[in-house]
């Protein structure tokens, strides 16, 4: 499967949250969901903390170890 990517360079999401818990449990998670129920498609979306910007990688599934959810275990915020 062709992988497209589309680049967010601020995310408006988590910009105005500035929490690593919230943007994983009320947009990473639910939206990748949402896109592989609905579509069929795989999605990959991988949040950069640094700068606040996202990619959606169309047609990548999440990595089972994927270092957003271990960012949230730690505790890390934004």
């Amino acid at each position: 499967m062709e992988k497209n990517v589309v680049c967010i360079p601020k995310c408006r999401f988590l910009e105005s949250t500035n929490c690593v818990g919230m943007c994983t449990n009320l947009c990473k998670i639910p939206t990748q969901r949402f896109i592989k129920d609905s579509l069929g498609m795989p999605i990959n979306m991988v949040p950069n903390f640094e700068d606040m910007s996202c990619e959606m990688i169309f047609g990548q599934h999440p990595p089972a170890d994927d270092p957003t959810l271990s960012n949230l275990a730690s505790g890390h915020h934004a």
